[in-house]
């Protein structure tokens, strides 16, 4: 098992393998994230979607950048993160691009 770095900023950094993709605008991560969220919904008196995203929405436009998303559904524990890409890099490319 690999753990996530224990830095945020260090979290770009991390294996190919651990990462889903990369994204140029935050509405593109934020499709991503609701699309997470959505497939494996919270609990029924957990946090909304709505706002979970509009929050993550706010820590992304924030420093250092990061969101993450981290709840119980009725089969088990979900964790989700985003992280920007500090602005002196460095910025991994997607999964499987070559690079």
């Amino acid at each position: 098992m690999v753990a996530p770095p224990l830095l945020v900023a260090d979290w770009v950094r991390k294996p190919r393998s651990m990462l889903v993709g990369t994204f140029t605008d935050v509405d593109s991560a934020l499709a991503w994230l609701e699309r997470e969220v959505r497939a494996s919904p919270p609990m029924e008196h957990g946090v909304p979607v709505e706002t979970v995203l509009r929050y993550a929405r706010a820590r992304l436009g924030e420093e250092p950048g990061d969101q993450v998303t981290r709840y119980y559904t009725a089969g088990g524990y979900v964790c989700r993160d985003l992280v920007r890409c500090p602005p002196q890099g460095p910025c991994p490319d997607p999964p499987g691009r070559e690079g």
